[in-house]
């Protein structure tokens, strides 16, 4: 299966799910979701929508149990992760890893520990 980039809403969902304990039912989520993000007032069949969406996407499979469904990742956070950091690459550097540095210390976004972090991590691959 090829993984595509989910949409902002989509992705705070499967963001819920892999931070909670599997499976998770719809409410569940819901609750957490409104919790979390409570300036987006996630409404239950908004997320019964975005659920149904990315089972079909195949990010997620599910069991009926009783009146409830429960909720799987098929995706990690760590694959999806990978996906995202290769599309930025791609769009903004070139596929390039040290021109994503040099885009983001440009850009003054790093800080001197960051960079510290970097070098360490660069030291110990």
């Amino acid at each position: 299966m090829s993984i595509k980039k989910l949409p902002d809403a989509e992705f705070e969902i499967m963001k819920a799910i892999w931070g909670s304990e599997e499976p998770v039912t719809s409410p569940e989520l819901t609750e957490k979701l409104r919790r979390f993000l409570p300036e987006k007032d996630y409404k239950p069949q908004t997320v019964l929508t975005m659920l149904t969406r990315l089972e079909k996407k195949g990010f997620l499979r599910s069991e009926k149990n009783a009146k409830e469904r429960s909720y799987f990742s098929l995706v990690s956070e760590r694959e999806y992760i990978a996906v995202e950091q290769e599309s930025f690459r791609r769009r903004f550097t070139g596929k390039s890893f040290s021109g994503l540095v040099k885009a983001l210390y440009d850009a003054e976004s790093v800080s001197e520990e960051e960079l510290n972090e970097l070098r360490d991590w660069i030291d110990n691959i």
